[in-house]
């Protein structure tokens, strides 16, 4: 797993602070909202249907006794301008729904003008005797469903105090009767009023207590329902915030290896622009995940492996990959969990370890063999010039000793480059501007060259200054000029560029990149050409880029190579910018 950088964010609350945060959301104000106007929709959809019911109640009771005329007379028209009155109402909380800011306070509103509204048709139709009384309880019921403003207890008390007042005054004739009407309230006895009354009592009472339990429970499952909302965010937003400070690509698959989300360091670990690929199949995007996405994974086991990838940009990347099931909350696989980390540099790191350990071993071989070979040929060397020196030697003879000193000097030429490997020559460190001397080499190997078909094209980025040995610096450049240059033997260019980058801890580094059009190296060659003596030119002794390297070492730098065979090759070498 890739080491995850945990930091305290603001936002972050412990379960139980979301807890006691939830309950305190609880609290009526804009959390109630949506129920306040759901209710609201449902108590106006009641009324309106009630009405109609009313309406069509007056008219077939009209139609079926024979007396239709009390539809037009000053009873009927009684009954439909309160019916009417009850649609314009309805209508316009209707349209004033969407601008109502308060809808509790709207709700309470309505409930008034209804208990009004009721207690009018009430007194129309006899009073304690009415067969309406029941439409008090509808809104004893509704308020019961609000989140806050009046309990159940306060309307039931006003429904019996209007239904009780209404019934006395109309009994006692205080309240005159309306026009028409044929049911009056007075046509009860004394006993049956109070019968009727008592009935009424018990059951607005019921029904409130009903209603005020039902309140408390909606209440409770409501704060419930809050806290469990903000757990439950809290616990989204931790997942959030864990997956997205994740270093390392995380993907999750269906069985089919579709993708069905992705994190933003996977995108950016594979180079693909945001947002992810959702509905793809995975392998498309990695093909060595074949296996790992056909691996049966019913026992859970997890499975490892590295794969290589292709990068956007065409770069290769090696990936160390696991895969676990996925299962839902009865435990039945539903896909895979893909975690994945970049290993290129980290394998990069180790090729390049194991690289410098081999040539370290192979420099001490080089240093103790060419020690002992210097001595004896400067013996043979001086032997030879004193045979040369002698009277009497023929012609032929001193060609044979001509022959002899110029391989004594040729072998002493390779031992000095051994030496030079095994142990570079110190050379005081200095502040170099990287630029003026890739240029300066440039120029002189060019006057060097005279060729017409190889150009040398620099690109140096100005003031991009290092701390180095001028000398050897010199020597690894003019090392990778002359290799470019034989990898090119029908012509071409050599492009020299510098320029100075941010690292991710934050330093300078500057980057020297040396690329050529040649014949390019093949790819089991590539981790040998830093070794002494390797080399594929007849020509070549093999210590031109094993010297280089070693004096890249020597200045705390690194040396990349990547070539395909036909195109060309690249090198490229970064050192600590020099501030």
């Amino acid at each position: 797993m890739g080491e995850i950088e945990v930091r305290a964010a603001p936002e972050t609350v412990s379960l139980g602070a979301a807890a006691a945060r939830g309950k305190a959301a609880a609290v009526p104000g804009e959390q109630g909202r949506p129920e306040a106007l759901r209710t609201v929709t449902y108590l106006m959809l009641v009324r309106t249907a009630l009405a109609t019911v009313l309406m069509l109640s007056v008219v077939i009771l009209a139609l079926t006794l024979g007396s239709p005329d009390t539809l037009s007379g000053p009873f009927g028209r009684f009954v439909f301008a309160l019916l009417a009155t009850t649609y314009v109402a309805t209508l316009a909380y209707a349209l004033g729904l969407s601008r109502i800011q308060d809808p509790v306070r709207f709700a309470d509103i309505q409930i008034g003008v209804d208990l009004v509204l009721v207690t009018l048709l009430v007194h129309a139709t006899g009073g304690a005797q009415s067969g309406y009384t029941f439409l008090y309880l509808v809104d004893v019921v509704a308020v019961s469903l609000l989140p806050k403003r009046f309990s159940p207890g306060n309307v039931a008390t006003a429904s019996a105090l209007l239904f009780v007042g209404i019934s006395l005054l109309g009994y006692l004739r205080i309240l005159p009767p309306i026009t028409g009407q044929t049911v009056f309230p007075w046509d009860l006895t004394l006993e049956e009023l109070v019968f009727r009354l008592v009935v009424y009592l018990a059951g607005v009472v019921s029904v409130a207590a009903l209603g005020m339990s039902l309140h408390a429970k909606t209440r409770e499952a409501r704060e419930r329902l809050a806290r469990h909302e903000q757990i439950a965010g809290d616990l989204a937003s931790l997942h959030q915030n864990t997956i997205r400070c994740l270093s390392s690509g995380l993907v999750t698959t269906t069985l089919y290896g579709s993708i069905t989300s992705m994190n933003d360091a996977a995108c950016e670990i594979l180079g693909i622009s945001t947002p992810a690929p959702l509905g793809k199949r995975f392998e498309g995007l990695i093909p060595g995940m074949a296996a790992v996405m056909a691996a049966d994974l019913s026992l859970g086991r997890v499975i490892r492996q590295e794969v290589e990838a292709v990068h956007a940009n065409g770069s290769p990347r090696c990936l160390g990959v696991s895969a676990t099931p996925l299962s839902d909350h009865t435990g039945q696989i539903v896909g895979r969990v893909i975690h994945f980390q970049d290993l290129t540099e980290l394998r990069s790191m180790e090729g390049a370890v194991r690289r410098s350990e081999r040539l370290a071993g192979i420099g001490r071989l080089a240093a103790n063999i060419a020690h002992e070979i210097r001595n004896p040929l400067a013996s043979i060397s001086g032997s030879v010039e004193v045979l040369r020196k002698q009277p009497g030697t023929d012609g032929e003879a001193r060609q044979l000793i001509d022959i002899a000193v110029r391989e004594v000097d040729r072998v002493n030429g390779l031992i000095s480059g051994l030496l030079d490997y095994a142990r570079p020559r110190t050379e005081d460190r200095q502040r170099l501007d990287l630029g003026e001397v890739v240029t300066e080499i440039a120029k002189v190997f060019e006057q060097e060259r005279r060729s017409a078909e190889v150009r040398v094209v620099v690109d140096a980025e100005p003031g991009v200054a290092v701390e180095g040995a001028s000398g050897q610096l010199r020597q690894v450049l003019w090392n990778l000029l002359r290799n470019a240059v034989a990898a090119m033997p029908g012509g071409g260019c050599v492009r020299l560029s510098v320029s100075r980058r941010d690292r991710s801890n934050g330093n300078a580094e500057a980057v020297l990149s040396v690329s050529d059009t040649g014949v390019g190296i093949p790819r089991e060659d590539l981790d040998h050409i830093f070794e002494p003596f390797f080399s594929r030119r007849v020509d070549g002794t093999g210590l031109g880029l094993a010297i280089t390297a070693r004096i890249v070492e020597d200045h705390k730098g690194t040396i990349e190579v990547s070539s395909e065979v036909g195109k060309g090759t690249t090198f490229v070498l970064r050192f600590a910018a020099a501030a």
